[in-house]
């Protein structure tokens, strides 16, 4: 936890106990008072006098009491809520936070690369064969840019709710395979991706959103499944739908993690400390993909090891 939250939580805390303690020493002062009253009224009844009030302790003590235990109440609660407004703050800015992190670093990679092409383009002495490799370089690091511009604005839109789906006939594993192909390229240089399925599969979907699914799917299971490894795309078709699962041979998902894991922007781990490249943004976008094609996604440990993430498409 950062130390700027420590402090927050730590002079919450402090506030919330000293209100109390002063709302229980307030509580216990007039309750003496009362009692004092009560004391006095019994000796001027005793010196033959009558209290202008009629004498009744144990009413009084239970409308204090009465009264102190729903002040108590609502004081008890609105600090529960101040709390929960201040823990969502400071959730919501560490996770802001992490997000530029992770954008910033994104960003820097193919940037520099690209500076770097064009600066050994600009060379005297370059061969046409490495301006030309040069020039596919650079070319895929822009591609990596719009992508992650993409990405973006797909979160934004998936937010806002206006993800506009165009339902056509989808030739499914046609349309991964092509993705497959520029994952091994580009996404997953150093794995051995597999796919599997029927060898002709049409079935009614947007084929963009399927796209970006697969792509994400992909590009997860590649951030932290190692080097040299395999993924595993398999497509299955059912009596009520079809399924596309990913599967990798990495580490796996923690059982506590795996219900924040489709959140805007979440990560496992610290930002600072953390090998894997990424937004937080893919299983953001795969999740309302998958649902706006009225589907579901789950994710579970595949055997031996490594996560497996299964998406579920109705027939239609």
């Amino acid at each position: 936890m950062p130390r700027s939250a420590r402090r927050t939580y730590l002079l919450f805390g402090a506030l919330t106990l000293y209100v109390t303690l002063q709302f229980l020493w307030w509580a216990v002062l007039l309750m003496r008072k009362e009692t004092e009253i009560a004391e006095l009224a019994l000796q001027v009844r005793a010196l033959g006098g009558e209290p202008d009030h009629p004498l009744d302790a144990s009413r009084a003590m239970r409308m204090i009491t009465g009264e102190g235990v729903v002040f108590l109440v609502l004081l008890l609660g609105m600090l529960f809520l101040t709390f929960r407004g201040i823990r969502r703050e400071l959730q919501l800015a560490r996770t802001q936070r992490n997000f530029l992190m992770a954008v910033t670093h994104e960003l820097r990679t193919p940037i520099a690369a690209i500076k770097l092409q064009l600066q050994t383009f600009q060379r005297t002495g370059v061969s046409t064969d490495q301006r030309e490799l040069l020039l596919g370089q650079a070319l895929t690091e822009v591609d990596r840019l719009g992508a992650l511009t993409d990405k973006v604005l797909l979160a934004t839109s998936a937010q806002d709710g206006v993800l506009d789906m165009d339902f056509q006939e989808v030739e499914v594993m046609a349309l991964l395979n092509n993705v497959v192909e520029r994952a091994r390229v580009q996404i997953a240089p150093r794995h051995l991706i597999e796919l599997t399925g029927p060898e002709h599969f049409v079935a009614l979907s947007d084929p963009k959103a399927l796209h970006s699914i697969a792509d994400n799917l992909i590009e997860n299971a590649a951030k932290y499944a190692p080097e040299g490894s395999r993924i595993f795309i398999e497509v299955t078709k059912g009596r009520e739908g079809w399924r596309m699962s990913v599967r990798d041979e990495g580490p796996g998902i923690p059982e506590d993690e795996r219900a924040r894991i489709f959140e805007r922007f979440y990560r496992g781990g610290n930002e600072e400390t953390r090998r894997a490249k990424g937004t937080g943004l893919g299983l953001y976008i795969v999740q309302r993909l998958v649902h706006r094609l009225g589907g579901d996604i789950q994710v579970g440990q595949a055997a031996p090891t490594g996560a497996i993430f299964a998406a579920s498409f109705p027939d239609r």
